[in-house]
């Protein structure tokens, strides 16, 4: 009788298990690739793919992740980044404030540098999409002058949407 107890109690933990699970938020992304769909789209000048010396930089601390992708520009001034990176269960939001402080960062880095790479700086990206946390400042700084900071954003924000498919 107690082996048909605990047979009936597993059996109902993993059905709840699978019941709870699925939702697009469980749905796992990897990283590179969605750094990479978002790359192809918005080609980051000159770009350095984001190494640990990076993360440490920013203060994204290892109990925060489990991995990251990404590139960025490495000179000055160059505001462009693409930072992907898969939180810890529960630790989502804590990401998206080093992220977001590592945006005003950048903003405030090039406050001296009006026009294009200050507007694109300004109008970065930062989503949340369940556990995976994007960083994206990028896109054409010709457009940006041209045609304003929305419109050179389009193709990042389209790219994103892809990644996330």
């Amino acid at each position: 009788m107690k082996k048909v107890i605990s047979f009936v109690l597993a059996a109902v933990l993993a059905l709840s298990m699978v019941a709870c699970g699925g939702g697009e938020d469980a749905k796992s992304y990897d990283v590179a690739a969605v750094a990479k769909t978002i790359e192809d789209a918005n080609p980051i000048r000159m770009s350095t793919p984001i190494a640990q010396d990076y993360i440490d930089f920013i203060q994204l601390g290892e109990d925060l992740y489990d991995s990251y992708a990404g590139s960025y520009c490495p000179i000055t001034p160059g505001v462009d980044v693409i930072l992907v990176v898969d939180a810890k269960d529960g630790k989502a939001e804590d990401v998206k404030a080093v992220l977001e402080a590592r945006k005003a960062e950048i903003v405030a880095a090039n406050e001296n540098y009006v026009g294009s790479l200050l507007e694109k700086a300004k109008a970065g990206r930062v989503v949340v999409k369940g556990d995976v946390v994007v960083l994206v400042i990028a896109g054409d700084e010709m457009v940006v002058e041209d045609q304003g900071v929305e419109k050179a954003y389009e193709p990042v924000d389209a790219a994103i949407e892809e990644a996330f498919k």
